[in-house]
């Protein structure tokens, strides 16, 4: 799966995340949330094994194999749905009862079936329902014997559901009759398969599933399986008989009825609303050559095990993506491609998320693992692949070198709280502490370090422990020790670890500690060097934690010839502190952990950094791309976290005058964008300002702002860059780029000339922020209520989140209560108007202004959650005393619906805000823009 199912926690994150996100562009940045949610402030606590165990279902019944029949009437809405389900079950030690998982079904009947030396018994049972742990407890008059075979057979009732979880009711307006179309379909990632259909809902309850589904003739029903007979029954409706599945987790199980047509080619198919099946041609196109890359790189073919793989963009779906076996399903606007309206953005995540998806074939599918505490061998992996195999698929794109600034900077900042937790972690059964681990130490952290691990042990070498991996374990469920054992046999037993270390203490050092270090590098220029690690936190230097990690780390040398592929001289670090010989010059820099491979940070003594930042400032290319965005990131981070001079970390900045690679750029941006944030209202702000434009000028001059090259002519990687440095220009209010956007938008106003949708977001920001009178928000506003492809609508609805007239955004807020000026949104969207005003401060107090007079409507229909995230999301844009009076006074007005935690740490946030400029770090980078004093290129 790709996110968390559970839209409240994601907002929150989205909101503890804006603060760090550009205004240029802020839906990159939630598209980035949402692909690796990150849960806020979710301290790291476990359950005691007895209390998850309450939850768990016994080990000595586990299932082998269902005989599931769904019968529904969804083509009318009707959210009542019925079935039976016939589970053969393999008693494992004498017993009388069986457990077995149920949410909110009823049972209308039930029965087992015996059989004993050939001869059959049928048995109806008595039964509790244990509402809290979501259990049936079938309880049998003679004890059941291992060595027999048993069916235990349930007819039952329910619901759809209407929160886009389980078996749920979803829904679309056709557009071309005007009418409503309702669809069902399924979401059971993690533990929600209970809510369709009684089951063992554990990943290691694996077995086989024959499906059966009866529904409206004018509907179609689709499963992880093709269909191999379809009849009409005695009422006028159509029985759909697909064919068994391999053995599989009950959470990858998936069906659909809906009136869905599809395009196909191969074992392909693409289904989505009538309206948008023009749409889906691309995501067609990826899943072929994704998958053909990924069958070439594993050697192992998906047809081995699935005869066909769909995929489906569906109107709600909240989980954002989810890899069902052979039946993926995703959220229309991550699915979804239209020509002349799509942009890079969008095709670039399209084809990540879909890579994501199928690299989960194996890694989830084939191999899962064997309880949610080891969710990262499922998520890590399709994070890690989510690149490599768009890369292998489209290698002239170079996804590849988007990897660190997509996950792995942006992990390491949020891992280095307090409050983070280990990969290998459980906070229990339940359903809400089970999508709590849903976070970015799953997907985001578990990539970073696999990524880590094939580096060290060589990619070709880790090519065939993956392959020996999904061998050994396939159609199993696994812990760490099943990948430590293939990691083990093709390595000849780890033989590339220093001595003392083995496998195992190699792994858990990453995967069992919270967590990261900081390789401290400190040179003596006397012939060695002094290495050190300690946990990296972002908040102290000096911490009792004695965590010690099997550090792998690379040198590059100044001078020394280096390449990708020639930088595998790994050394070790396995101690706390140790002092090694160096014969490297006094004169010459040394980078360490080269390209960002290792997942930790380094830092150096003082005269080593200003070597660094002498070559990035004397010719930058001396030192790796990646290496680049790294000393950036490392720098920025160390710097607020007291462990390096901020001033250093500004000087090495600087020297992005010269780059023109987006990855440093993109670093750079998330420094930028945090000191604009801290800057904004103080007296420095104009120094900032000025600095910023000496540090794009350059590469400024040489963008089209409003201009696209011919197809072909810039990469992917150019794209990103010229609307960063665009997106900066006018956001420093640059007359010429706020001049360009302004007549660009104009044109498309005018019916002269379309935006090409590669540089919309930046044109109708700026240009309707530029434009004179209301006609460009009229316009804009327009252009959402006639769109119908949720991508376009997002990107517009952060457009008009850019207005600076106070009656706009007035008005733009109320569109998400409704009534007359109601457009179709869907709640996400109602959320995404509410946020989209926060990229400036007009946006923010026009926010104040909503919420001081429709918080019922937000606590009421959104929930309360939303309602305290904006109210934080106010506090950390809150830097003056007056914007403390506005707040303090919607405080007052929201104090009956706060609790008082969130209005306590409001104020906190607001105080440290107000504070900042007297901090050691506000003074220093006010120390640093009053000596700079930069001039505009």
């Amino acid at each position: 799966m790709l996110l968390a199912a559970v839209l409240p926690l994601l907002i929150l994150s989205l909101i503890s995340s804006s603060s760090a996100t550009p205004d240029h562009h802020p839906l990159r940045g939630r598209w980035r949330e949402l692909r690796k949610p990150s849960l806020v402030d979710q301290p790291a606590k476990r359950v005691s094994p007895p209390e998850e165990q309450r939850y768990r279902l016994p080990t000595y019944i586990v299932p082998t194999h269902y005989n599931l029949y769904i019968e529904s009437q969804v083509h009318t809405g009707n959210r009542s749905f019925s079935g039976q389900v016939d589970i053969n079950i393999d008693i494992r030690q004498p017993t009388r009862t069986i457990y077995v998982h149920n949410r909110g079904l009823t049972i209308t009947w039930n029965e087992l079936v015996k059989t004993i030396d050939g001869d059959s018994y049928n048995e109806t049972l008595l039964y509790t329902v244990d509402t809290e742990r979501e259990f049936i407890i079938f309880a049998t008059r003679d004890t059941l014997l291992p060595g027999n075979e048993h069916v235990l057979r349930i007819a039952f009732q329910g619901e759809l559901r209407t929160d886009a979880d389980g078996f749920y009711l979803s829904s679309y307006l056709n557009t071309t009759t005007g009418t409503r179309k309702y669809l069902a379909a399924t979401q059971f990632q993690a533990i929600s398969a209970r809510s369709a259909f009684p089951c063992f809902d554990e990943p290691a309850m694996k077995a086989s599933f024959s499906v059966v589904i009866k529904h409206h003739p004018s509907y179609k029903a689709t499963s992880n399986m093709p269909s191999y007979v379809s009849a009409g029954d005695e009422d006028g409706y159509v029985v759909d008989y697909f064919e068994t599945t391999p053995r599989m987790s009950v959470y990858l199980l998936a069906f659909m009825v809906s009136d869905f047509p599809y395009i196909e080619e191969g074992q392909q198919r693409v289904y989505a609303r009538p309206t948008s099946i023009n749409q889906t041609q691309y995501a067609l196109e990826a899943g072929l050559r994704i998958l053909a890359a990924l069958d070439e790189y594993t050697g192992i073919p998906y047809s081995d095990y699935m005869p066909k793989i769909d995929q489906v963009a569906l109107p709600d779906f909240d989980a954002g993506a989810m890899e069902n076996w052979g039946l993926c399903n995703y959220r229309e606007e991550y699915l979804l491609y239209q020509p002349g309206v799509s942009t890079y953005l969008t095709e670039t995540f399209i084809t990540t998320i879909i890579a994501h998806e199928y690299a989960h074939q194996w890694f989830g599918n084939v191999v899962t693992n064997e309880w949610w505490s080891y969710l990262w061998l499922n998520e890590g992996f399709a994070t890690l692949y989510e690149y490599m195999a768009a890369d292998l698929a489209y290698p002239e794109r170079r996804y590849r070198d988007l990897f660190n600034v997509d996950i792995v900077q942006p992990v390491l900042r949020s891992d280095s709280s307090e409050n983070t937790r280990p990969m290998t972690f459980s906070r229990g059964a339940t359903f809400d502490a089970i999508i709590s681990i849903f976070d970015n130490v799953a997907y985001s952290k578990a990539g970073s370090v696999l990524r880590m691990f094939r580096q060290v042990i060589g990619i070709d070498t880790w090519r065939q422990i993956v392959r020996e991996h999904i061998e050994r374990s396939e159609f199993g469920s696994v812990n760490p020790a099943a990948l430590i054992t293939a990691m083990e046999t093709v390595t000849g037993n780890a033989s590339f670890l220093p001595d003392g270390i083995d496998m195992e203490a190699f792994v858990s050092s990453w995967a069992d500690q919270a967590g990261y270090p900081v390789l401290e590098v400190r040179r003596t220029y006397a012939g060695e060097l002094i290495l050190s690690q300690d946990r990296f936190y972002n908040n102290k230097i000096v911490n009792d934690d004695t965590s010690v990690w099997m550090i792998p780390y690379t040198l590059l040398e100044q001078n020394a010839p280096w390449s990708v592929d020639s930088l595998a001289d790994w050394q070790w670090l396995t101690v706390r502190a140790v002092r090694i010989p160096s014969a490297i010059p006094d004169d010459h820099w040394l980078l360490a952990n080269v390209n960002q491979t290792g997942y930790y940070r380094v830092n150096y003594d003082a005269r080593n950094w200003q070597m660094l930042i002498g070559a990035l400032l004397d010719d930058h290319t001396t030192i790796p791309m990646a290496s680049r965005s790294q000393l950036v990131d490392d720098a920025f981070q160390l710097a607020r976290a007291n462990r390096l001079d901020m001033e250093v970390a500004l000087e090495l900045l600087s020297y992005v005058r010269d780059e023109r690679e987006y990855p440093p750029w993109e670093s750079v941006n998330t420094a930028l964008s945090y000191l604009a944030q801290r800057l904004r209202g103080t007296p420095d702000y104009g120094l900032y300002q000025l600095w910023v434009d000496t540090l794009i000028g350059d590469v400024f001059v040489g963008l089209d702002v409003t201009g696209v090259p011919p197809s072909g002519d810039a990469s992917l990687l150019d794209k990103f860059l010229q609307q960063l440095i665009s997106s900066w220009a006018c956001r420093m209010e640059i007359e010429s780029c706020l001049a360009d956007t302004r007549e660009a938008l104009e044109r498309e106003l005018t019916g002269v000339e379309p935006v090409h949708p590669d540089v919309s977001s930046v044109v109708y920001c700026y240009g309707l922020r530029s434009a004179p009178g209301s006609d460009a928000f009229q316009y804009l506003y327009g252009k959402l209520q006639a769109s119908a492809n949720r991508a376009e609508r997002s990107l517009l609805i952060d457009a008009l989140g850019c207005a600076n007239d106070p009656d706009e955004l007035d008005a733009l807020l109320l569109t998400a209560i409704g009534g007359e000026l109601q457009v179709n949104y869907t709640p996400e969207e109602r959320y995404y108007v509410l946020t989209s005003v926060l990229v400036s401060r007009d946006g923010v107090d026009a926010l104040v202004r909503f919420l001081t007079d429709n918080h019922p409507y937000v606590e009421t229909n959104l929930g309360p959650g939303i309602l305290y995230s904006l109210v934080q999301s106010i506090a950390t844009r809150t830097n003056t005393p007056d914007e403390e009076q506005m707040l303090n006074e919607l405080l007052e007005r929201l104090e009956p619906a706060l609790p008082a935690t969130v209005a306590a740490n409001v104020r906190t946030t607001v105080s440290r805000n107000l504070a900042w400029s007297s901090s050691r770090e506000g003074v220093l980078v006010s120390y640093f823009l009053q000596r700079y004093r930069p001039i505009p290129v």
